[in-house]
């Protein structure tokens, strides 16, 4: 299997020379691409943000306008959430009974990364299997948060109240970013590629912003449809 790749790999890659050779200069044929690739940025932190697993995945999508720019969208999810509870009595002061309190609930967090980029290649010779890559574009962060549970409280009578409380809130960022990226061919179709981008908050919503440069990056694989 390795020789019949490294065959068929001389032999696509002999077909620029032997074009060149007959003087033609054929016009390039964009191709679409599309990955999959473990996520991680300042707002998706990859691990343990939230109890329970939290593990950041980006699909991305891409059209080749030419032969060393593309444009690509990529779309991030993860979430986590948590159940806890709570029990125990409420000092009221000294001339008051202690009451007795008992809540639980779920805390979740969602997060959405939706990301614009143009692509462009450094690497001047196609042929190379490690290509090297600069990315500039824009990046959509939203976060969603949620808190729903039950609250069961004594009053001095003996009896019980019990309560019911659901609280969502959500935010927006922009961030503009740029970066490098290295990508290694492993085939004629596959690539594994490393993305890292350095962004800057330009959204006005102070309220949620992280203050000064953040970084975002993605380490996974790329499929290159077409011939």
């Amino acid at each position: 299997m390795p020789f019949t790749q490294l065959a068929c790999g001389a032999l696509l890659l002999s077909l620029p020379t032997a074009s060149l050779a007959q003087g033609a200069d054929p016009a390039p044929t964009p191709r679409f691409y599309g990955g999959l690739a473990f996520y991680s940025s300042d707002y998706q932190r990859l691990g343990n943000y939230y109890p329970g697993l939290r593990l950041p995945v980006q699909g991305t999508v891409g059209y080749q306008l030419r032969p060393r720019l593309a444009v690509q969208l990529g779309v991030a999810y993860s979430g986590s959430s948590y159940d806890y509870a709570n029990a125990g009595l409420r000092y009221n002061g000294p001339n008051t009974a202690s009451t007795y309190y008992q809540y639980s609930g779920t805390n979740g967090l969602r997060s959405t990364s939706i990301a614009l980029l143009g692509r462009y290649t450094l690497t001047r010779k196609p042929a190379h299997r490690v290509q090297f890559d600069l990315l500039a574009g824009f990046t959509l962060e939203h976060s969603a948060y949620r808190e729903a549970g039950s609250v069961l409280d004594s009053v001095q009578q003996g009896s019980a109240v019990a309560s019911t409380f659901d609280e969502r809130y959500a935010h927006d960022n922009l961030l503009f970013g740029a970066g490098p990226s290295v990508r290694y061919r492993l085939g004629a179709h596959f690539e594994l590629l490393y993305d890292l981008l350095y962004n800057a908050n330009i959204s006005t919503n102070r309220l949620y912003q992280i203050q000064g440069v953040t970084t975002s990056s993605a380490l996974g694989l790329r499929y290159r449809f077409g011939r």
